[in-house]
């Protein structure tokens, strides 16, 4: 029994530690949002890419120099 106490004595520390840790960051999770965002404006690049892509091939391709 002793060592299911000492067990969640040192859980609730290191919650309590985290949790502290998580509240001092100064960028709020700014960063996740920061990925999200870039994730969503590299897949509209691609999607513009699959789109646009073979039409723009095919311009340069039709051009006579």
């Amino acid at each position: 029994m002793l060592l299911l106490d000492r067990l969640a004595a040192v859980c609730t520390t290191r919650l309590c530690e985290l949790r502290q840790h998580a509240q001092r960051r100064p960028d709020g999770g700014y960063s996740t949002e920061a990925i999200a965002v870039t994730a969503f404006l590299v897949a509209l690049a691609l999607a513009a890419l699959a789109i646009w892509g073979p039409k723009l091939l095919d311009k340069i391709r039709g051009m006579q120099i």
